[in-house]
């Protein structure tokens, strides 16, 4: 890609629809190489983003390149805690099937699986139930701009459903970029807190643009 363009010449953004979770996915891997839920597998991933792409209110949005390859994305609901819960609910048996190929290879996850059915408690203590759930820039595509139309149009498609402020979460520790990519868009860190495996992560908030 050239460089030299800007983010309108490098990527379109549009309304994901359920045949890009896929390429969703491969973004996904890519620019998450040692996290939690890329182990759980491309089965698990392809699940979860099928059902952020189906929940009432959500936000999914892709960026595509000329060639309409999906170059980056952001996905995020309106009521995490309700996501989790309905999530909980009606899909245990999907996504826990999904798990059962990481968990043989890797059996010390088990106990962090099962914490994953407090994950609506875990939401219910985060400042605003709407969430910024995940966003990525695919490697070759990073530095366009690509991230900021991303996070500006998840934003304003938010403000459209009624919803006044974004939560998200990130590593707190060796994230300097990310950090400052969020706090360069006008993100305010609202919070930090150690998770049970001893990761840091902090809370960032952002008021959706109100006309």
């Amino acid at each position: 890609m050239n460089l030299t363009k800007t983010p309108d010449e490098v990527c379109d953004v549009r309304e994901a629809q359920l045949s890009d979770v896929p390429q969703v996915v491969g973004v996904h891997l890519a620019s998450f190489q040692n996290f939690f839920l890329t182990f759980l597998g491309r089965s698990f991933l392809e699940h979860l983003y099928h059902e952020i792409a189906e929940e009432p209110g959500g936000v999914f949005l892709i960026a595509t390149s000329p060639e309409q390859a999906v170059i980056g994305f952001a996905a995020g609901v309106p009521h995490l805690p309700n996501f989790y819960r309905r999530l909980i609910k009606e899909k245990w048996l999907t996504f826990g099937s999904a798990s059962v190929r990481a968990a043989l290879l890797r059996p010390s996850i088990i106990p962090r699986l099962g914490r994953a059915l407090r994950a609506p408690e875990q939401a219910r203590q985060a400042s605003c139930p709407a969430a910024l759930m995940s966003i990525a820039v695919a490697p070759e595509a990073k530095g366009m701009g690509v991230g900021k139309k991303l996070i500006a149009r998840f934003l304003q498609d938010m403000a459209h459903r009624g919803v006044q402020k974004i939560c998200l979460t990130t590593d707190l520790e060796n994230n300097a970029a990310t950090i400052g990519f969020y706090e360069g868009l006008g993100f305010s860190k609202s919070g930090e807190f150690q998770t049970q495996e001893g990761r840091w992560l902090c809370e960032y908030v952002i008021d959706t643009p109100q006309e």
